[in-house]
């Protein structure tokens, strides 16, 4: 140690940097440091964790089709992140008074992230209109219950109709959580 002195008769001892008191001083710091961004870290981890268990089964997906005659296929993307949830799927469609069937054909086909692929024949039975002839119209029409996506990722879904069709401004599918 190597005195210091500032006024005469006043004398303290100082302990420079490389000493043996500094070092201790710092490893100290550095312990109660370290676990102070241990506890930080693990109390952010599971506060991530918690809200991840909060996001939201619902969900939605539209894309336009061709209102003077859709008859190419409408592919809708459906990104997945849970895997544990079982979740309602419906078909969405919003038309116009071109529309004057009541039923319609449409084929399903799903690829999965791990590229399986289901293709089905679904129809439709559209509701009565009751609106004025210049308000587009939509119906939310069940499709699959109690389903569960197995895997996440992206799932493609790809809607065709069984035959070129009028009036058919968007389709979409509609994701809720079962109840």
């Amino acid at each position: 140690m190597q005195p210091c002195t500032t006024q005469p008769g006043t004398t303290w001892f100082h302990t420079p940097r490389s000493g043996r008191a500094a070092s201790g001083t710092t490893a100290y710091r550095d312990r109660t440091g370290s676990a102070f961004r241990k506890v930080r870290r693990a109390v952010l981890l599971s506060t991530a964790a918690f809200a991840a268990g909060c996001v939201s089964p619902h969900g939605a997906a539209v894309t336009d089709v061709n209102a003077l005659g859709w008859e190419a296929p409408a592919t809708i993307v459906v990104t997945n992140t849970d895997t544990t949830t079982l979740r309602d799927m419906d078909l969405f469609l919003r038309y116009d008074d071109r529309m004057d069937e009541d039923t319609l054909t449409v084929r399903i086909a799903v690829v999965t992230p791990d590229s399986l692929r289901h293709e089905e024949a679904f129809r439709l039975v559209l509701p009565a209109a009751h609106t004025p002839a210049a308000l587009s119209r939509e119906a939310d029409l069940p499709y699959r219950r109690r389903i569960r996506f197995a895997r996440t990722g992206d799932y493609c879904i790809t809607v065709t109709p069984g035959r070129p069709v009028k009036g058919i401004e968007a389709v979409g599918i509609n994701i809720v959580k079962s109840e």
